[in-house]
């Protein structure tokens, strides 16, 4: 869960208070609290909002793109980590949007419903594979 380091950073950044981003979201202010310390997560709708809302991509946000800040600081091998999610966001972002949307459902989502995500995917796909054959 990457946001949860980078939820407080970007706040703090932005010079807001806990309470002003949850009144954007339109929660409390304990809820967004436990989605900054990680206590709960974050479903895909808010985290799209959070993306707009701090004018940042969504793959930033769930970690799979990283600031060019962060190249220049990190350490070798957080800088060969980069460099590797760098070669990923690549791919990532030749997806279409709707590509991209299921990627980060899936992502978000737990293991039970990951798998319930794949066999829904694989069921709407079968008359397709059958067609091949």
């Amino acid at each position: 869960m990457h946001y949860v380091k980078l939820l407080k950073t970007l706040r703090k950044e932005n010079g807001l208070t806990q309470q002003q981003v949850a009144d954007y979201l339109h929660l409390d202010r304990s809820s967004y609290a436990y989605y900054e310390s990680g206590r709960t997560k974050i479903n895909i709708d808010i985290l799209i909002r959070l993306a707009n809302f701090f004018q940042i991509s969504l793959a930033m946000l769930v970690g799979e793109e990283l600031p060019a800040q962060q190249l220049e600081s990190g350490t070798p091998e957080e800088n060969l980590d980069a460099v590797l999610v760098n070669q990923s966001v690549s791919r990532f972002t030749q997806l279409s949007r709707d590509e991209q949307y299921l990627v980060i459902l899936y992502r978000s989502g737990t293991p039970g419903q990951r798998l319930a995500l794949l066999e829904q995917a694989n069921t709407l796909t079968e008359p397709v594979k059958k067609q091949r054959k």
